[in-house]
């Protein structure tokens, strides 16, 4: 198995940073390369963070035989495209959430690594959290009871996230896209397989969804739902309500602490301080990679095809609406 497995990164966006220092944290890889469309800005880039290699182009990136993977977080409707064209170039590929638009492109690229010999995942960090392997060890012994449902709530009213492409419907911009893979994945991760899947979502003057409400109902019988804004802000996180108390997670998507209250009182607060959360899925996509596995066993390619399918039923049943 190699040591190390060595990645190019296509942008010189403000998670780079994230990524090459989880990376460092990781232990298993190095980011080598970092390509931008601007040579200035990747070889910026490239000093501050001390990567060796930088790149002008995305394509000349692909062609460093060096280089073992890539990580992929150009805008939304890029996704699908540079992800074609790292496989074809004999890369392994994670991909920036949401993986892709279409489920029909979500299974090509699937097929695509398979031929390959060559591990794809979408980069969704929740369920590699350490505060997740302690909430779940609760959930599982049963002290609270079973979990009927799930309460996930995000915003923001500032930032990138409500700006630029991300307002552009033809770039995959909206909340939707933007949140759905955490959804999914994590209320998946405790309630068992989606069942059923709806929703509803406000728009504004851009012709992309700002707010969003999602349920679905999940094997076990839970229910969970979600609720995103631009507009608002919430009360941000995951509150998980069991048949004798809930487990409260503040900002579920990059959590380091759980709550667990028991008649309205809190009884126990276990706190997981990282600096860079990035770090525990990298380790795991790493070691995946370093062991020949073509996609991970806890974030499944099946699995997210899937969540590309509710999202475009969703656009589906909301067209016309903004």
């Amino acid at each position: 198995m190699k040591q190390n497995v060595r990645y190019g990164v296509l942008s010189t966006a403000s998670v780079l940073k994230r990524f090459a220092k989880g990376m460092e944290a990781a232990g298993n890889g190095t980011v080598i390369a970092v390509a931008s469309r601007a040579k200035e800005k990747a070889e910026r880039a490239a000093e501050e963070l001390g990567i060796e290699r930088s790149y002008g182009d995305y394509q000349d990136l692909l062609k460093d035989p060096d280089v073992d993977a890539v990580y992929i977080p150009v805008i939304n409707s890029l996704h699908y495209s540079y992800a074609k064209d790292a496989l074809l170039a004999g890369k392994h590929v994670i991909m920036e959430k949401p993986f892709v638009l279409h489920a029909a492109e979500a299974k090509e690229l699937s097929a695509l690594a398979e031929k390959q010999g060559l591990f794809l995942t979408e980069a969704v960090k929740t369920p590699f959290l350490p505060v997740y392997a302690f909430v779940k060890d609760q959930v599982e012994q049963r002290n609270l009871g079973a979990i009927r449902y799930m309460e996930f709530h995000q915003s923001y009213t500032g930032g990138s996230y409500i700006a630029g492409w991300n307002r552009q419907k033809e770039t995959g911009g909206g909340v939707l896209y933007g949140n759905e893979a955490y959804f999914f994945r994590m209320a998946e991760y405790f309630g068992g397989r989606i069942q059923s899947c709806t929703g509803t979502a406000s728009y504004g003057e851009s012709g992309v969804e700002e707010q969003v409400s999602l349920s679905v109902r999940l094997e076990n019988n839970a229910l969970a739902s979600l609720g995103v804004s631009t507009n608002i802000l919430f009360d941000n996180g995951l509150r998980i309500y069991l048949d004798n108390g809930r487990i409260e997670i503040p900002d579920y998507w990059k959590a380091d602490t759980a709550m667990i209250f028991e008649d309205g009182i809190c009884t126990v607060k276990q706190t997981f301080p990282c600096e860079y959360e990035f770090q525990y899925e990298l380790r795991h996509y790493n070691e995946c990679i370093r062991k020949g596995q073509l996609e991970s066993p806890v974030n499944p390619l099946e699995g997210t095809i899937r969540y590309i399918q509710f999202c475009e039923d969703l656009y589906a049943d909301w067209e016309g609406n903004c």
